[in-house]
């Protein structure tokens, strides 16, 4: 499964795509679901609709309990306080509701022989287990974790893109620690303080 494909079979209800201006799920996301029903934040200017607000991730403009779905693609290594992005997520999801968090793995045997991923944009990188206790210590529980390849669609500005070929052919051999762009779905199991 690709990584868009599985946003699109995972997100429901009242979804909030945050970072979605340079995002390129966005489009794909507009597609599928009603625009009542999609919001979206960014520090970026955003369009000028009801829905759409230029806010930082770490400080949410919307009620408590007001989303069912939220999508954080290829955000969280972008920001300065992540711990404080992912327990405002926790703060505006209703019950139950589902957060999914794509972001490139730190400890990615690409990463490893070139440094890639130490872009001057991203603030906080994570390994699995990094992100997994950071969003355990914040009210979450796993549901599903796998990592995919890098490919054009989601990396449009990577400086290697000569590599993506060679990047697929390996990807399924590598122990998953080793493999590239983390995505996890996770769904909030308490509410945080």
């Amino acid at each position: 499964m690709d990584r868009k494909s599985f946003v699109l079979e995972n997100l429901n209800g009242r979804i909030l795509d945050v970072g979605f201006v340079a995002c390129s799920l966005h489009e794909s996301v507009k597609k599928k679901f009603s625009e009542k029903n999609l919001f979206g934040v960014d520090t970026k200017p955003v369009p000028k609709k009801p829905n759409y607000k230029r806010a930082s991730a770490e400080q949410l403009p919307f009620d408590t309990a007001f989303f069912d779905s939220i999508l954080a693609g290829e955000l969280i290594e972008h920001l300065h306080k992540p711990e404080k992005f992912v327990q405002e997520a926790n703060r505006v999801l209703k019950k139950k509701g589902i957060l999914i968090i794509t972001t490139p793995n730190r400890q990615s045997l690409i990463n490893r022989l070139t440094h890639a991923y130490h872009a001057p944009l991203h603030f906080s990188l994570y390994s699995i287990p990094e992100l997994i206790g950071l969003v355990k210590r914040n009210g979450f529980v796993v549901e599903k974790l796998f990592c995919l390849p890098y490919t054009p669609e989601s990396s449009p500005g990577s400086r290697y893109k000569w590599f993506y070929t060679i990047r697929k052919v390996i990807h399924p051999f590598l122990p998953v620690r080793l493999q590239e762009e983390i995505i996890l779905k996770v769904r909030k199991e308490k509410v945080i303080a």
